[in-house]
C-alpha cells in the first residue's frame, strides 16, 4: 500500500477530536479492522484473443497443447479454494475475428462468464466489428465490464461499461477501475455507436482513484489495455494505485514502479497469472507473482469444454463461408510474389491502408503469403484467407524517415538475385523479403549492385554496399504521386516477421526506428475487407517498375 495516500494513519492528540472523527467519517481509503492476515489472490488473463479452446505451442522445442477457457476455469477454482479471497480479472482483446466476426462474442462471453471472470476491461479489437456488435455481445456476459477513459454517447452501452466497481472479498475492499488504449481510433476501425476514448490518460485516471479512496477501498487496481510504457506512467504520475493489471503488449510483466505493482499476463491465455498477497492492519504484505501453465495438469471444467466444443464444430463449418467474391484471378506464385508486382499483393498491401488510415506506405513481405498458385476468380472463403496468410503476423505501425524508407526498399531489392551481382546469398535478403507494397510506387534497375552486409544473426555488423537498385520512388499523398523524401517522415506498415528484422531487414531492429504493435492480424484484416467491398478486383498498378529485366 501508498504511504502517501490518505490512509486512517496516526493521528495525534494535537488534531484533535474533531478531525479523527473527519478522518473516519468516509474520506478515509480504509476502515478501522481488527489485525488479522487475509489472504487474496488477483488472478489475471490478457489478449485471449478468442482462444476459447486449447491449442498448441512450442515449449521448450516440443510441441505443449496450452490454454483454453476450460482450463483456465480449472486453474482459476483451485486457487480460489488456497486463499480467502480472489477475482478474475481480463485486461481486454478477448475478442478477434474470426470467430468474433462468426459469432459476434456469444461462445466468448458465456465461456468467460462459466469460467468465473469478476471483472474484464474492454480493449481495441472489442469493436473490430462496431461498438454495436461488443454491446450486444456483452448480452451474454455475467462479469462487469470497466473503462473509465472511454467516451460512450450510447446510453445502454455506457450503462454496461462503468468507470470502476467495488468487489468486497473476504471483507476486503477493493476498488477496479479499467482503462482503454488511446490508439483506439488508430488500432481499429472507427468503432461507431458514440465510442471515443480520452486521449489524457492521468486525469481520469486520477479522479477516478480519488474517489475510490473516499469510498474506502483498502485496494486499488487498474485494469488497462493501453500497455506498459503507459502503465509506468500511471504508476508515476497517478496517486493511489496498488495494483496495475495490463495488457495490449503480449508480454510478460512482473515490476514495481514507484509503490504500484505492475503485471501483464502474455497473450492467448498460454497462462493464468496469480498476484497472491496477504493484507493485515491495512497493507499488502509479501505480494508474490506466479504464472500457471495451462496445460493438461490443470484438468478441465467439462461444462465450459461441452459448450466450445459445440462452438467450435460450428466454427469450422463456418470457416468454409463465402465472405465475397472476387472478378479476376489472384497470383500467390510463389515466383511472382518475390521477384515482382503481384495483384494478390497489391490487395493484401491496400487491406492495410484502409484499415490504418493514418499510414502512409505498407510494405507486405512476399514470404507471409503463401499458396503458391493461382487463385481462381470467383466465392472467397476465410480458408482461402487463412491459406493466403497463413501465419497470421500482426501488423506493426513504423516511424522512419525517407532515407531509412529508401534503404528498406533496397534491402528488398536484394531479394533479387543476378548471377555475378557481387553479394553472396548471406549477405543479402531472402527471397521472402522482397516486398509487395501499397502507398509507393518504385522502380528498379536490377542490373545495379545491389545492397549488401556482413550479418551477425538478424543484425548488421558492416555495410559492404549500400546498394543502388532503386533508381526512382514516390508516395501517395493526399491524392497525388510525390517523390520520396529523405528527410519527411512516413509511417509505414509491416508485419512483426519484418519488424523483428526478419529476412534481412535489420534496419527496424534500430532504436531509433519507432515501433508499435497494432495488434491486428493479417488474416483478420484481408478477411474484413473482403468482406466489406463483397466484390474485389485487385489489378496490377505499376507500383513495382523495372528499367532492365
Amino acid at each position: 500500500m501508498k504511504s502517501k495516500k490518505s490512509r486512517w494513519g496516526l493521528v495525534t492528540v494535537v488534531l484533535g477530536v474533531s478531525l479523527v472523527v473527519l478522518l473516519f467519517s468516509g474520506c478515509q481509503k480504509k476502515s478501522a479492522r481488527p489485525s488479522v492476515e487475509i489472504t487474496i489472490a488477483i488472478m489475471t488473463t490478457a489478449d485471449l484473443r478468442s482462444c476459447m479452446t486449447p491449442y498448441t505451442v512450442d515449449h521448450d522445442g516440443k510441441a505443449l497443447t496450452v490454454g483454453g477457457l476450460e482450463r483456465i476455469a480449472s486453474a482459476a477454482k483451485k486457487v480460489r479454494g488456497q486463499v480467502d479471497g480472489a477475482l478474475l480479472l481480463s485486461s481486454g482483446d478477448d475478442l478477434i475475428a474470426p470467430l468474433f466476426s462468426l459469432f459476434h462474442g456469444e461462445p466468448e462471453m458465456r465461456g468467460m462468464s462459466l469460467a468465473g471472470y469478476d471483472i474484464v476491461t474492454p480493449g481495441n479489437h472489442e469493436f473490430d466489428n462496431g461498438a454495436e456488435v461488443y454491446k450486444k455481445a456483452l448480452n451474454f456476459a455475467d462479469f462487469d465490464v470497466v473503462s473509465v477513459n472511454l467516451i460512450i454517447d450510447d446510453n445502454e452501452l455506457a450503462n454496461r461499461i462503468q468507470p470502476y466497481v467495488i468487489k468486497e472479498i473476504a471483507g476486503i475492499k477493493v476498488g477496479v477501475f479499467g482503462m482503454m488504449t488511446p490508439d483506439l481510433p488508430r488500432m481499429c476501425k472507427l468503432p461507431g455507436g458514440g465510442v471515443s476514448v480520452n486521449q489524457d490518460i492521468i486525469s481520469p485516471a486520477q479522479n477516478v482513484v480519488d474517489n475510490l479512496i473516499n469510498k474506502g477501498c483498502d485496494i486499488i487496481i487498474g485494469l488497462t489495455h493501453i500497455g506498459v510504457e503507459l502503465d509506468r506512467e500511471l504508476a508515476q504520475k497517478v496517486d493511489g494505485i496498488d495494483i496495475i493489471i495490463g495488457g495490449h503488449d503480449h508480454i510478460y510483466v512482473h515490476e514495481t514502479t514507484g509503490n504500484t505493482i505492475i503485471v501483464q499476463d502474455g497473450v492467448r491465455g498460454e497462462y493464468l497469472g496469480v498476484l497472491k498477497f496477504t493484507f493485515e492492519d491495512g497493507e499488502m504484505v509479501n505480494p508474490t507473482w506466479k504464472k500457471i501453465l495451462l496445460d493438461s495438469t490443470v484438468g478441465y471444467d467439462t461444462k465450459i469444454h461441452n459448450l466450445m466444443a459445440h462452438y467450435m464444430e460450428d466454427y469450422n463449418n463456418r470457416l468454409g463461408q463465402v465472405i465475397g467474391k472476387s472478378t479476376v484471378d489472384l497470383d500467390a506464385r510463389k515466383d511472382v510474389v518475390r521477384s515482382k508486382e503481384s495483384n494478390l499483393g497489391n490487395l493484401i498491401a491496400d487491406s492495410w491502408l484502409e484499415w490504418f488510415t493514418h499510414a502512409d506506405v505498407a510494405l507486405v513481405n512476399s514470404g507471409s503469403i503463401r499458396g503458391d498458385k493461382i487463385y481462381s476468380a470467383g466465392p472467397m472463403t476465410y480458408l482461402t484467407v487463412n491459406e493466403i496468410l497463413a501465419f497470421r503476423n500482426e501488423v506493426m505501425s513504423v516511424k522512419m524517415n525517407g532515407a531509412d524508407l529508401k534503404q528498406t526498399l533496397e534491402i528488398s531489392a536484394s531479394a533479387l538475385r543476378i548471377e555475378g551481382d557481387g553479394c553472396p546469398d548471406t549477405g543479402r535478403s531472402a527471397s521472402g523479403g522482397f516486398f509487395q507494397v501499397g502507398g509507393i510506387r518504385m522502380t528498379i534497375d536490377i542490373t545495379q549492385p545491389p545492397f549488401c552486409a556482413v550479418y551477425s544473426d538478424r543484425d548488421v555488423s558492416k555495410i559492404t554496399n549500400p546498394g543502388s537498385r532503386i533508381v526512382r520512388a514516390k508516395v501517395y499523398q493526399n491524392g497525388v504521386w510525390v517523390p520520396l523524401d529523405s528527410s519527411a517522415t512516413y509511417t509505414v506498415l509491416v508485419n512483426g516477421w519484418t519488424a523483428s528484422g526478419g529476412d534481412g531487414h535489420y534496419i527496424f531492429l534500430r532504436d531509433d526506428i519507432s515501433k508499435e504493435n497494432t495488434t491486428t492480424v493479417t488474416t483478420d484484416i484481408l478477411a474484413s475487407y473482403i468482406q466489406h467491398h463483397g466484390t474485389i478486383s485487385p489489378q496490377l498498378k505499376g507500383r513495382i517498375n523495372f528499367l532492365s529485366r
